[in-house]
């Protein structure tokens, strides 16, 4: 485990992502650290005066920095610039990818866990699923459990960074899940209690935040997606949102920030789980897009030349409950992770009908209303993302 970092657990620290200039002397060494290991990591193999140019950092400070992270196998010497150039060649510096792995766990789907052995750069490199039908409490974690031993195991020469995982509902910044209906969790101190089913083999920390968060941040982070207005709605066995505004992810007083599932969206609607009706999750999920109960109506099945009329009202419902969340913040970034394939284009296009109709053009003209690039990966990702933040300053 790399030494300069002070174990812990937890989860999203709510900081602001992606450090850009030097820091005050109070904090310099930490935030510098990760200054050099996100340009890297965003940018490609730099010479250490490349590195000081980009960074604002001293070439001195650069020199010792590259020194410290090489030993500590988070950076590694590519040699000599192959490229014809004037003058002694320099030496490249680049993440050493494949020094480090995390671990990520995804428990968003009530019958699955998924997990995966992850590099720096977001190649996955090993694979662990485990059936959870029915878990609950105490045996959620016995099987979340199980699945991080699995994929520890599988780690041979690279150092094991941490353990990140995507867990649904409310999560407070320190890993505890304050409320999971699904798993029927309460106050529960997943990342504290994980962690000490994993040691002391080995001792690495473990990270958890709530998965569509995480989704959100790994469209930032391997998606190339900006933080300046970013929404991702996750069509899990739920519905909620990750919101990245200014360069920072939103959580909110109460961590529920996202929670958008139970917003009202349509009236007289179908029973929801929380007792009202007609609430988002009712309209938009993935039992209605996958079985085609759709507002009571046609088929919205892949493949299927589903009912307009059907199609529109969907596309309505979504967007009424959307729309005035991207005209607040001004949103340039509207995403749906669709972990299952259900969210057809027609549905994309219904809903991008329905944005058109409420937004300025000036907003509307500026919004990409999209499906995500990463599948049923994202939340994966995102728990790696959660581990290079909170661990190396890295997004």
């Amino acid at each position: 485990m790399n030494g300069s970092v002070a174990r812990r657990e937890g989860g999203l620290s709510g900081v602001r992502l992606r450090p850009t200039a030097k820091a005050h002397p109070g904090h310099s060494r930490t935030h510098n650290r990760s200054l050099v290991l996100s340009s890297l990591f965003h940018t490609g193999p730099l010479s250490r005066a490349e590195l000081a140019r980009t960074t604002g950092l001293t070439r001195v400070t650069i020199s010792d920095l590259v020194a410290q992270l090489a030993a500590e196998g988070l950076i590694e010497d590519l040699g000599a610039r192959t490229e014809a150039r004037v003058g002694k060649p320099a030496s490249l510096i680049d993440i050493n990818a494949s020094g480090h792995v995390v671990a990520a766990l995804d428990l968003s789907d009530i019958n699955q866990a998924r997990g995966a052995l992850v590099t720096l750069r977001g190649e996955i490199v090993g694979r662990a699923t485990v059936k959870t039908a029915g878990a609950a409490g105490e045996a959620v974690l016995d099987h979340a459990a199980a699945l991080a031993k699995k994929l520890i195991g599988k780690v041979s020469e690279a150092r094991l960074l941490g353990v990140g995982v995507a867990a649904p509902g409310v999560v407070r910044p320190d890993g505890v899940v304050t409320y999971a209906k699904d798993y029927q969790w309460r106050d529960f101190a997943l990342a504290q209690t994980l962690h000490d089913r994993l040691k002391p083999d080995p001792d690495a920390p473990v990270f958890v935040a709530n998965d569509a968060n995480l989704r959100a941040l790994a469209e930032f982070t391997f998606a190339g997606a900006s933080a300046q207005g970013l929404m991702e709605v996750s069509l899990t066995d739920g519905l909620g949102a990750g919101i990245l505004l200014d360069g920072s992810l939103l959580l909110g007083p109460s961590n529920a920030a996202g929670e958008i599932g139970h917003i009202p969206a349509m009236a007289g609607g179908e029973p929801c789980t929380c007792g009202r009706s007609g609430c988002l999750e009712t309209v938009l999920n993935r039992r209605v897009l996958g079985t085609g109960r759709a507002t009571g109506s046609a088929s919205l099945d892949a493949g299927t030349n589903p009912d307009p009329a059907t199609l529109a009202k969907v596309g309505e419902s979504t967007a009424a409950v959307l729309g005035p969340i991207v005209s607040a913040f001004n949103l340039s970034d509207l995403v749906f992770a669709d972990p299952r394939g259900m969210f057809t284009p027609v549905v994309l296009a219904a809903i991008r009908d329905g944005l058109a109709q409420r937004l300025l053009p000036e907003i509307m003209a500026d919004l990409d209303v999209r499906v995500s690039a990463l599948g049923s990966d994202a939340a994966l990702l995102g728990a790696v993302a959660l581990v290079l933040s909170e661990q190396l300053g890295l997004t």
